[in-house]
């Protein structure tokens, strides 16, 4: 198999897998009780960080690369492990969401809460 051929064998498998706005949204959904509030607070901080137009390029960069490996079914560790299962996944987030939470404001913040609270009551 050539190089273009295999890369657009992985892209064929990426869009199969919906690794995009909609298939983070159902992910979250998904395993919003494995993941644990905290968690989803997160990445629903990562996402409307990513969705606000005065976030720097280069951290939304960084955080399309942290939600990409959050829905990505290629991971160190295998999602379907059960609670191990996202561990690196939420290594990643945490240390993105640390790095860039001087990028966010209240309202950020505060919609991250809500959106967690709505999805785990």
């Amino acid at each position: 198999m050539t190089a273009p051929e295999k890369l657009q064998e992985i892209q064929e498998k990426f869009k199969s897998r919906r690794l995009d706005e909609k298939g983070f949204l159902n992910k979250l959904k998904t395993y919003a009780f494995r993941l644990g509030k905290p968690a989803i607070k997160q990445l629903y901080a990562l996402y409307f960080l990513l969705k606000s137009p005065s976030t720097p390029k280069r951290s939304k960069l960084i955080i399309i690369a942290a939600l990409l490996y959050f829905v990505s079914p290629f991971d160190s560790i295998p999602d379907l492990l059960g609670p191990l299962g996202f561990t690196d996944d939420l290594a990643v987030i945490a240390l993105v969401f640390s790095q860039l939470k001087s990028h966010m404001n209240e309202d950020i913040l505060l919609r991250a809460k809500e959106a967690a609270d709505q999805l785990i009551k």
